[in-house]
């Protein structure tokens, strides 16, 4: 090919390196094979060794000097598992509740109780009958008390006991002084209606145990949000650092029309205003780039925010390059099939179904306390009795020869000479009118009602989230296909507007337009492809099976990465 002037030479180096800019971004955004585009970057590389140079990016920098953590969506959603403060929190809760229901059988522990004092009082004589020789009457005691009391899950409960007491005194009528006494009894109390099925302690245990249902419900309700907020964090980053490296491509095609204009501006073929026209636009352009580079580190921020449990961890000084792209991908879903998935799964529903099952076991509660008191009562015990001997004014013993001894052989006479005392039958009472207790049955009962109506609520909420979800992604899909078109158009539109602008027959400012154009273009295809990802998360979290693909295990285990808090 011959070329009839130096000003024709220049005007296609200036085309043939402006082509080969725009075929080099074209290649990377739609990913054409690596040989080709390092071959394509090469020539690209010559045709701008006289441009300024662009800056780098983040995370390029971060590869350059050895900070970079390249991390897939996969790894940054196990690292969150594992790190996140607020699934910590929820770990710790499940110990907490665990604690709880220990508790709650509390009242089932055996209580076993001891008793050891001494007494002593003095009364003036007043009764011929007990008056002492003295003039006062003293009596002084010693008392060693045993007992044992058990609680059962029938609702019964279980008692035994054993008393002993020594007794001083100087009335001139008592037969033993000092006096030892003891007794031991047995007793058993089962209720037969009221309580009997369940009563306070029962309901208390059942209770807990549903709160630590509840309890593992929003736990792993607060992890799904979790996995669906970094993974949409995850994919805002993508963006983040896609769109900084479309806006770094824009302001090489500007500087690329800058050098251009110049030369022509020289030769005389462009009048100076050109170039006012393309360093304003160079100028405005280095600015969306500055503005691109701190979306970035927002976005970087927020994703360390959530997969760190230590503001001082190594992480906040790496930066966190995405290995994954936004490679689109059809995801394909039936409404209905989706609809039934989420009402089967959705922790919502769950924790509204034990509200109720709670409601249930109150209720029955409160129903048992209105009923007739009706408890068995078995009751089995002796009584012991020692002391020395006494005589009578005859000069005969006054006490019988197997009740002489001390304090031990007072336990003797109670195992052995049969002064026995027993009790069965049963204790009654019947309540005339309880009207605190009517009041919390009807209000259990509104209660009941308000969580049915709550439920069918819930119900019609998640179908609406799933219907959105679903046309979400349907509307998202079409985006991208849309915006990928409208990305080739403004390619074509930004080559054929360059050439006419080389024969003559347009403007400059119109070729930064379409320049200007392709960027925004790009920009919106980019994050159509970002919005369709995160789609697809919203849906797989509105149908709550974000669990399935992620190692939900790890989260029950997280409150034992966080570092000791001090």
């Amino acid at each position: 090919m011959i070329f009839s002037s130096a000003s024709g030479l220049r005007a296609y180096s200036g085309r043939t390196a402006f082509g080969l800019a725009l075929l080099c971004l074209t290649v990377n955004l739609n990913g054409a094979p690596q040989a080709a585009s390092q071959t394509q970057e090469s020539a690209t590389t010559q045709a701008t060794s006289d441009l300024p140079p662009l800056p780098l990016s983040p995370t390029e920098a971060a590869e350059k000097n050895g900070t970079a953590l390249r991390m897939s969506l996969k790894d940054v959603t196990k690292l969150a598992l594992q790190s996140n403060l607020n699934i910590a929190i929820s770990d710790t809760n499940e110990e907490l509740y665990e604690l709880r229901v220990r508790q709650a059988f509390g009242p089932y522990d055996p209580v076993f109780s001891f008793t050891l004092g001494a007494q002593n009082s003095r009364s003036p004589n007043t009764n011929l009958a007990t008056a002492a020789s003295a003039p006062f009457n003293e009596v002084g005691s010693a008392r060693w008390n045993a007992s044992y009391s058990q609680s059962f899950r029938t609702g019964g409960t279980f008692s035994a006991f054993i008393n002993a007491n020594r007794q001083q005194t100087n009335q001139a009528f008592a037969l033993f002084s000092p006096q030892y006494n003891s007794s031991a009894a047995l007793q058993f109390t089962q209720p037969l209606f009221r309580n009997f099925r369940i009563d306070a302690n029962r309901a208390t245990i059942k209770l807990a145990n549903l709160d630590l249902k509840l309890n593992d419900s929003t736990f792993r309700q607060n992890v799904t949000t979790t996995i669906a907020n970094i993974q949409t964090l995850y994919w805002n980053l993508v963006g983040a650092i896609r769109n900084y490296e479309i806006n770094r491509e824009s302001v090489r095609l500007a500087q690329i029309s800058l050098r251009d204009n110049r030369k022509k501006v020289e030769i005389g073929t462009l009048a100076p205003i050109s170039i006012t026209e393309a360093q304003a636009e160079l100028a405005s352009r280095e600015v969306d780039l500055i503005s691109s580079e701190e979306l970035i580190i927002n976005a970087e921020n927020s994703l360390r925010n959530l997969i760190s449990s230590d503001r001082n961890a190594d992480i906040w000084q790496q930066v966190i390059v995405p290995t994954d792209k936004p490679e689109f991908k059809e995801y394909k879903v039936e409404l209905q099939q989706a609809i039934d998935t989420a009402l089967a799964n959705r922790p919502e529903l769950e924790q509204l179904s034990l509200r109720m099952q709670e409601n249930d076991i109150t209720y029955a509660m409160y129903k048992s306390q209105r009923r007739w008191q009706v408890d068995l009562v078995g009751q089995f015990g002796s009584v012991g009795v020692a002391g020395p001997q006494t005589f009578g004014p005859n000069g005969q013993p006054t006490i019988p020869d197997y009740l002489v001894g001390g304090p031990f052989h007072s336990y003797k006479v109670l195992f052995s000479e049969g002064y026995i005392n027993w009790f069965a039958g049963f204790n009654i009472q019947i309540p005339l009118r309880n009207t605190a207790l009517d009041s919390q049955l009807a209000q259990v009962k509104i209660q009941n009602r308000q969580v049915m109506m709550n439920r069918r609520v819930t119900e019609q909420q998640i179908q609406t989230d799933i219907r959105n979800a679903v046309q979400a992604i349907e509307t998202n899909k079409k985006r991208v296909d849309t915006a990928r078109i409208a990305r080739e158009l403004a390619q074509e539109q930004l080559i054929g507007e360059e050439k006419r602008f080389q024969a003559g027959l347009s403007e400059n400012f119109r070729v930064l337009d379409r320049q200007r154009g392709l960027s925004q273009a790009q920009g919106v295809e980019l994050q159509a492809m970002i919005a369709y990802q995160q789609s697809i998360i919203g849906l797989q979290k509105a149908m709550y099976t974000l669990l399935e693909a992620n190692d939900f295990e790890i989260a029950r285990t997280s409150s034992q990465n966080v570092a000791t808090l001090k």
